[in-house]
């Protein structure tokens, strides 16, 4: 009987992880082959009330073997905690809210995964003049600070030192835009203010803001050598009204000494502004300016190519270090040679809720009228089309993020993405 027993036992087991893999696997194909309805590995809510969703601004990251997202636990004050979920369930391994003021909102704007800095299990996070260093592992405060200068949430790390940038809080309150780089020591939180743009000062008082001296757009720390260089892209006020003017430099700051400095960004236009974190690949840098991607050669400065799209433009990847992916306001998806800039493929009517994409194994996801979508970067071959189980309801359409993990040991890869209510995780393509 004992044999008999263990027999059903172990059938039963057999059966229960079949049906768990198929649920996972679950899901629906119209007559072109486009994936429509799939069911996900898990979903946990994001918001405390159903009545008021919330969307975002909430980016997501990940942190040894945990997801770090947030949930709103006030949604009428936008009052929200950081969660570090569990990769494989879904659940809080642990939660975070201590903040400096009490109805503060966390955000993760979009900066390409610089909008915190992990060095071993501390985690750098930062919002306006308040500066937070969490344990990861603990998901409790080791410091925390108010700082003299209004931050961006944009930092670079380099060992045990981050980078970021601001202005200083005495001219901030003044109402003047003039913006410096800070450098700070993850283990204390003691910051100093390294350096300032050469800037020129020349049309302050000219444009829109009157006091617009000068912003950084990215700041990129860089090892070469022995010396630690800083990569800095800038803009300031132009001649005219509504007019900027963007600059690359680049930094010795080992040796502090400029390499080259005010090299212009601008291609064939004056007015516009710099969109998003530099991106780097290999030698080359790539900008976005208004319309314009541009790339550059950042070790000298020296332009590559230009391409100028039809309007206002973003920069969704680099992948398989050829193919960059960008999306224009006029609901258009570009992929380019990132060597040339020379078109390779080109989509209409593709309009992103949110510039995030992600790549893996030959596909592209991304975020398009709401739905989650994933083509083979290639052939641009549709292959997933899917809305959100609460697509129709306000903010109940996927956002904010797409991102994922790639597969171990032969297991597909995990797609992750939220809705207004709820964050989702997927089991990818390959």
């Amino acid at each position: 009987m004992k044999w008999l027993n263990e027999l059903i036992m172990v059938t039963l087991l057999g059966v229960t992880m079949t049906s768990c893999k198929e649920n996972i696997s679950f899901e629906k194909v119209d007559e072109n082959g486009v994936v429509f309805q799939k069911k996900s590995i898990w979903k946990v809510e994001n918001i405390s009330d159903f009545n008021r969703p919330r969307v975002g601004p909430s980016f997501v990251h990940f942190i040894n073997n945990g997801l770090l997202d947030t949930y709103y636990t006030n949604p009428s004050t936008l009052e929200n905690e950081f969660r570090l979920l569990n990769l494989d369930t879904g659940k809080p391994i642990w939660r975070w809210r201590d903040v400096i003021r009490p109805n503060e909102e966390i955000m993760l704007l979009n900066y390409q995964g610089h909008e915190v800095y992990q060095y071993q299990n501390l985690l750098l996070y930062q919002y306006g003049p308040r500066n937070y260093c969490i344990n990861i592992e603990t998901g409790k405060t080791a410091w925390k600070k108010t700082t003299d200068y209004s931050g961006v949430g944009l930092c670079y790390g380099l060992g045990t030192y981050y980078f970021t940038f601001g202005t200083p809080m005495a001219l901030y309150d003044k109402g003047i835009w003039e913006q410096s780089i800070y450098r700070g020591d993850i283990l204390t939180g003691k910051e100093e203010k390294i350096l300032m743009p050469n800037y020129s000062r020349k049309y302050v008082g000219v444009g829109i803001t009157q006091f617009h001296v000068g912003s950084i757009n990215d700041i990129r720390p860089i090892v070469e050598g022995k010396d630690t260089l800083l990569l800095i892209t800038y803009t300031e006020l132009g001649p005219q009204r509504h007019e900027y003017e963007a600059f690359l430099s680049l930094y010795n700051l080992s040796q502090q000494r400029w390499l080259y400095d005010r090299k212009p960004l601008w291609g064939e236009r004056k007015i516009g502004v710099l969109n998003g974190a530099v991106r780097l690949r290999g030698d080359k840098m790539y900008t976005i300016t208004s319309n314009e991607v541009v790339c550059h050669h950042w070790r000298t400065g020296e332009r590559v190519w230009i391409k100028v799209l039809p309007s206002f433009a973003e920069i969704q990847g680099i992948f398989e270090n050829r193919y960059m992916v960008l999306y224009d306001s006029m609901s258009t998806l570009y992929c380019v040679d990132a060597d040339t800039g020379e078109q390779i493929w080109k989509l209409d009517n593709e309009t992103l809720s949110y510039t995030s994409s992600y790549y893996a194994e030959g596909i592209l996801y991304y975020l398009s009228k709401g739905r989650l979508r994933a083509r083979d970067l290639k052939t641009t071959k549709l292959l997933w089309d899917i809305p959100s189980d609460t697509d129709g309801k306000l903010d109940g359409h996927f956002g904010v993020f797409v991102t994922g993990l790639s597969g171990k040991d032969g297991e597909k890869g995990r797609i992750f993405t939220r809705t207004g209510y709820h964050t989702y995780c997927f089991e990818a393509i390959k």
